[in-house]
C-alpha cells in the first residue's frame, strides 16, 4: 500500500494542476478530503472500541481501492475530489488501525516499535519517486500518472485482502460483533458524545499534546500540498530533480529515526517532539530560498522533524490513553486534526495563490518555535505508561 501510494504522491499536486485546477483549487481539493475524513473519525473510533479493530480495517481498505478508479480516469480535477472523498470516508478505519498498532506494542518498546515501523515505511516509500520519474519519462506526464494510480488501485485491493488475516486485539465482550451500517449511523451522535468525554479520563498533558499536534500537523499538511508546486514553479526544479530530493529525504532519515526510537524508550518522548518542532524552522526558511543542493538539505531537515514529532506524539498518546478507550480517543484527536488540516489548507492556499507563495512555509517555521516551548513547559510524561 505505502509503496504504491508514494508513486503518484510524488507529483500529485502537479497532476491536479494538469487536470485544470489552479493553485487555490489545490487547497479546495485538500479541504474536501480533510473534511470527509474528519467526519468519520468519531464513529470510527467508537466502532473500533465497541466492535473491534480487524473487521473495520479490512472492509474499508476495499473502499480505498474503489476510490482510486476516479484518479485513474479523471477528465478534470472535479473527479479527483470525488475519488478523494470516497477514499477518505472509507478511512473510517484509521482510529482502529492506530489502536491496533498501539495495542500490539509493549509500553517499554513502544517508541522502538513505532520508529521501526516508520523506517520500514520510509524504505517502502523509497522506490516510489524513482518509479514515478520513470513513468512520466517513459510515457508522458498524464499517462504516467494514470499508470501510477492504477498501481495504487491494485495494491489497495491486495492489501485489503491481506488485512483479512489481521488478529483482533480488543478483548471479546458482548458488543464485539460486526454492526450493521444503519446501526452504525444511528450510533453517530452517541459516538461524538462518548468521544468528547474522553478528555476527562486522561491527564491534562494528553490534552495539551492533542492541541499542539492539531496545530502543527494542520500547518505541515497544508505545506505538503504546495511543496512540489513551489519547487518546480518558483525554485525551477525539474520533475526529475524533485523526485531525487524526495528519494534522498526518505533514505537519509532512516538511521536517525531508528536511533531516536530506541532513545525515546530510554529517556522519554517529549524532547524528541520538541526537536521535531524546532527542525521545522531552519528547514522552511531554507526551503523558500534553496537551490538544488540546499533543497536536499532543507527537505532532509523537514522530513526528520516531521517523523520525530509524529512518532513522539503517537507513542506518548499511547502512553497516556488506556487500551479500552484508545480507539475512541484516537477518533476524537483525528477528527479535530483533520478538521484543522482542512481549514489550514484553505488558509494556506489563499496565502500561496493571492498573497505570497512563501508564506505557508514561513508560517510553519515560525509557529513551530512557540509550540515547542508550549510542549516544554506544559506537557509532562506519564510516570506509568498505559499498556
Amino acid at each position: 500500500m505505502y509503496f504504491a501510494y508514494s508513486i503518484p504522491a510524488t507529483y500529485a499536486s502537479l497532476y491536479y494542476l494538469s487536470l485544470g485546477a489552479d493553485e487555490f483549487i489545490l487547497s479546495v481539493i485538500g479541504f474536501s478530503g480533510s473534511i470527509a475524513i474528519a467526519i468519520v473519525q468519531f464513529p470510527g473510533g467508537y466502532l473500533a472500541d465497541k466492535h473491534g479493530r480487524r473487521w473495520l480495517i479490512s472492509a474499508m481498505t476495499y473502499g480505498l481501492a474503489i476510490g482510486a478508479f476516479f484518479f485513474i480516469f479523471a477528465p478534470s480535477w472535479h473527479f479527483i475530489v470525488i475519488g478523494l472523498v470516497i477514499q477518505n470516508l472509507c478511512a473510517i478505519y484509521a482510529p482502529a488501525l492506530m489502536a491496533l498498532l498501539i495495542d500490539s506494542l509493549p509500553p517499554k518498546k513502544r517508541a522502538t516499535g513505532y520508529s521501526f515501523q516508520s523506517v520500514l515505511i520510509n524504505l517502502v516509500f523509497l522506490p516510489g519517486p524513482i518509479i514515478a520519474q520513470y513513468l512520466i519519462l517513459t510515457f508522458n506526464f498524464d499517462l504516467g500518472m494514470r499508470v501510477g494510480y492504477t498501481i495504487v488501485m491494485i495494491a489497495y485491493f491486495i492489501a485489503a485482502t491481506l488485512r483479512l488475516r489481521l488478529k483482533e486485539t480488543l478483548p471479546k465482550n458482548e458488543s464485539a460483533s460486526k454492526p450493521k451500517l444503519w446501526n452504525a449511523l444511528k450510533e453517530y451522535p452517541k459516538s461524538v458524545k462518548v468521544s468528547l468525554k474522553i478528555w476527562s479520563k486522561v491527564p491534562k498533558s494528553a490534552f495539551y499534546l492533542f492541541i499542539t499536534t492539531v496545530i502543527i500537523n494542520g500547518l505541515v499538511v497544508s505545506c505538503q500540498t504546495y511543496f512540489v508546486v513551489y519547487a518546480t514553479s518558483i525554485l525551477k526544479m525539474t520533475e526529475i530533480q524533485w523526485a531525487t530530493i524526495v528519494t534522498v529525504m526518505y533514505l537519509s532519515i532512516v538511521l536517525p529515526i531508528l536511533l531516536a526510537g530506541s532513545k525515546m524508550d530510554a529517556i522519554g518522548r517529549k524532547n524528541f517532539i520538541i526537536l521535531g518542532y524546532l527542525l521545522f524552522f531552519p528547514s522552511m526558511i531554507l526551503f523558500t530560498i534553496a537551490d538544488f543542493y540546499l533543497l536536499l538539505f532543507a527537505y532532509f531537515l523537514y522530513g526528520l522533524g516531521n517523523m520525530l514529532q509524529l512518532t513522539g506524539y503517537q507513542v506518548m498518546m499511547g502512553d497516556f490513553i488506556p487500551r479500552n478507550i484508545r480507539g475512541t480517543a484516537t477518533g476524537c484527536v483525528q477528527f479535530f486534526m483533520y478538521l484543522a488540516q482542512g481549514l489550514f489548507i484553505i488558509f494556506s492556499g489563499f496565502l500561496y495563490a493571492f498573497v505570497l507563495p512563501q508564506l505557508p512555509f514561513l508560517i510553519l517555521g515560525i509557529v513551530s518555535i512557540p509550540l515547542s516551548l508550549f510542549v516544554l513547559f506544559k506537557i509532562k510524561e506519564p510516570i506509568i505508561r498505559e499498556v
